[in-house]
């Protein structure tokens, strides 16, 4: 009776020691219980919308370019015949002046040109310097009346300097412009646009340059 009990000792005391060499993922442990949802927290919480990229004030992540070439007709002030001339303009959109129904839209923007004309003047042959290059640089806003996968409106304004490379009897001096572009989109980052600008200097002095040009979208 002595030596059963014993061997029953031994068995109890080899079962207990092979239970605790069990690694612990393998242990029959209770389960802990989850912690229980809030009921009053949504269990599909709503995700915040990313900001848009770019700055809030001026947006340079949609920067386009307005390359251009054509033609400039003066007015009588300038005692002209129409010559070439050639644009290139920089345009990005202002973010914080869209509406608060459209957001996201793209209506006013900001835009930096630079425009470039030839004068011959319908002067005596005694006076130097007829003919040059004028160049005209401009600051302004612009607003984009139509705009989409297709078509493009866009109307703008602002302030110029005129500057005339000393051609004959012209003054350098600031003036302004009020311009259009209308144009069609080629692809999805390139369109084709006609500009007619007006470019006003001083004493009634009118620049009608017209061209047509790409508008690049970066």
């Amino acid at each position: 009776m002595i030596a059963a009990t014993f061997v029953c000792f031994l068995s109890t005391a080899w079962m207990a020691q092979q239970a605790a060499d069990i690694p612990r993922h393998l242990a029959f442990d209770e389960p802990v219980a989850s912690k229980k949802q809030d009921p009053v927290q949504d269990p599909y919480p709503p995700i915040e919308p990313s900001a848009p990229k770019g700055s809030s004030f001026i947006d340079f992540d949609w920067l386009e370019l307005h390359p251009g070439i054509g033609v400039a007709v003066y007015s009588s002030k300038y005692r002209a015949d129409p010559g070439a001339g050639a644009s290139l303009l920089v345009h990005a959109p202002l973010p914080w002046l869209s509406p608060a129904s459209d957001p996201g839209g793209e209506y006013f923007g900001a835009f930096a040109a630079a425009s470039f004309t030839s004068i011959d003047r319908n002067l005596s042959q005694t006076v130097d310097h007829r003919h040059g290059i004028a160049s005209f640089y401009t600051l302004g806003m612009d607003y984009s009346f139509l705009r989409d996968s297709t078509w493009i409106l866009v109307g703008r304004g602002g302030l110029l300097y005129a500057y005339y490379n000393k051609i004959a009897d012209l003054k350098s001096g600031v003036g302004f412009v009020v311009g259009l572009s209308m144009g069609i989109q080629i692809s999805g980052k390139l369109g084709l646009t006609y500009g007619p600008d007006v470019l006003f200097g001083e004493s009634g002095s009118v620049i009608l340059l017209n061209t047509l040009g790409l508008l690049i979208q970066f």
